[in-house]
């Protein structure tokens, strides 16, 4: 077993794990997670599929800025661009963890079959699924069965294995999910959750070259004044600092690529040079993006 450094998997966890992989392309982790005294961590734009089944406990976390709580029986799934924050989970909070790399699922038949069977945009807005007693005990045995396929890396085809052992995960998972889908509804939003809703998938498709609350006030057809009092009003937080969140976190995502140098994530994040993109980098995290780097 191995220690899950924070940067792996899950930087949005405050603790280490143990877990088993396969050249990290397909990861099956166990969570124990401890209560988040004070704040809760920052956001993370996930770059992987990733399921998680909570066994116990509860989780209370942010999927693209909408709040959701995960209690036992519920399995979490994560699609490649969501953003995720965790703000508490119970001193008793224990699930399993599925995460497959892009690459993984881009090398083999797993995702096309399994897209087949599953409507992709139904979970992607309706992450938080409820399961049974004993679909959460038979999924719980499919994440070992994984696990213990993973710990076999002597065998002759190894590879192989682990592709059929996921496609056959996949198809355990899709055949509970499968008759979920008809329950699925729309949530119903007042018009100031709406606006907020559609303030945030604006932001999250502009954060990177438009950095003004004017901007998105125009496109909603409102005030810069009335759209942050909305935003105070349902998230707490004002437009500008959702803004400077958001912006943040591509920042984060963009330095995070060795290849890409500051000037030019600054250039890419609509930064008047070097020096000012520093400067607001800093000013949110602390560090500065060379230090964040190295970190």
């Amino acid at each position: 077993m191995h220690k899950l450094s924070r940067t792996d998997v899950f930087e949005w966890m405050d603790y280490l794990t143990v877990y088993e992989t396969y050249e990290n392309l397909v990861t099956v982790a166990g969570i124990q997670a401890g209560r988040y005294p004070g704040e809760s961590s920052l956001p993370v734009r996930m770059n992987q599929f990733s399921a998680i089944l909570a066994l116990r406990g509860t989780v209370r976390m942010s999927l693209d800025y909408i709040p959701y709580t995960v209690p036992a029986g519920h399995l979490l799934l994560l699609m490649p661009s969501h953003i995720i924050q965790i703000v508490e989970s119970s001193d008793d909070f224990d699930a399993k963890v599925l995460v497959l790399n892009k690459g993984f699922l881009d090398g083999c038949e797993v995702r096309k079959h399994v897209a087949s069977a599953l409507d992709y945009m139904q979970f992607y807005k309706n992450p938080c699924i409820e399961f049974t007693p004993g679909e959460t005990a038979h999924l719980e045995r499919c994440f070992l069965l994984l696990e213990e396929k993973i710990k076999k890396r002597t065998h002759a085809f190894y590879r192989d294995v682990i592709q059929n052992s996921v496609f056959a995960f996949l198809l355990e998972m899709a055949n509970i999910l499968v008759s979920r889908i008809d329950s699925f509804s729309r949530p119903v939003f007042s018009r100031k959750e709406e606006l907020t809703n559609q303030f945030v998938q604006l932001l999250l498709q502009h954060a990177g070259t438009h950095h003004l609350v004017t901007f998105y006030a125009d496109k909603l057809n409102i005030t810069p004044q009335y759209l942050s009092m909305v935003l105070k009003e349902v998230t707490g937080k004002s437009a500008n600092r959702w803004i400077d969140d958001v912006l943040t976190l591509e920042a984060k995502t963009l330095l995070k690529a060795p290849r890409s140098t500051v000037q030019q994530v600054a250039d890419k994040l609509n930064f008047s040079d070097q020096s000012a993109f520093g400067k607001f980098f800093k000013k949110n995290t602390g560090l500065s993006p060379r230090e964040y780097r190295k970190s």
